[in-house]
């Protein structure tokens, strides 16, 4: 069984549930015979966010030092329009 790294991008004003939801799934999915999903999170600089709820999250890393995905998950939310790169 191949294990598969799913990142997901986290940055102030994401949104929980684009966040949540979908690495549910992965989860979901990995618990299937044959499937693995690794999940993991990461901001530019490795430093916590704040959703749109005002909920904290921690990532995994920076974005820098994030292992190279099979999929890249990149949330909505109201920080998608923010001036950061």
């Amino acid at each position: 069984m191949k294990q598969r790294t799913v990142l997901v991008v986290l940055f102030d004003g994401v949104q929980g549930l684009d966040v949540t939801g979908p690495m549910e799934v992965f989860a979901g999915a990995s618990r299937s015979p044959g499937v693995s999903y690794d999940l993991r999170t990461a901001s530019l600089d490795g430093g916590p966010v704040r959703s749109t709820s005002g909920l904290t999250l921690v990532p995994d890393s920076s974005l820098a030092d994030a292992p190279a995905p099979h999929t890249l998950l990149v949330p909505g939310g109201h920080g998608t329009r923010g001036s950061h790169p």
